[in-house]
């Protein structure tokens, strides 16, 4: 059985009820305030399409997919084709490139200290 959503009004409540096809458009009680509620409609859909009898997700550019990446055409060995890898270079965000102002500013002196090792104190007491 499916499970499916609906809304209470009253309440302002959400919740899943495991119901037959059939019955589930009907209204159902709601479990807090026993008002009728209505069914919820999904908002979230995926779709994919099956090429060469692999999935393959909407929208589909046509490429393939191996351990080296975009390939123009599917693996047919162990081993791509070089000619068929489809280069990506990785695009920095703009937020982490450095402007010519930032570049000409001296990098500030870095300073290591020594870590010392915290003695304990001789502990002297009357016995």
């Amino acid at each position: 059985m499916p499970l499916y959503e609906y809304y209470c009004a009253e309440c302002n409540g959400i919740f899943e009820l495991l119901r037959p096809v059939r019955q589930s458009s009907d209204p159902q009680p709601c479990p807090q305030c026993d008002s009728d509620s209505r069914r919820l409609m999904p908002t979230d859909f995926n779709a994919f399409v099956v090429r060469d009898g692999m999935p393959r997700r909407i929208p589909d550019d046509g490429t393939y997919w191996g351990l080296e990446g975009r390939l123009k055409n599917p693996l047919t060995t162990n081993d791509p084709k070089p000619e068929d890898i489809i280069g990506f270079k990785a695009k920095r965000p703009d937020s982490t490139i450095l402007s010519d102002e930032e570049r000409a500013t001296p990098k500030p002196e870095v300073v290591v200290r020594r870590r010392e090792k915290k003695r304990a104190k001789a502990a002297t007491g009357d016995a």
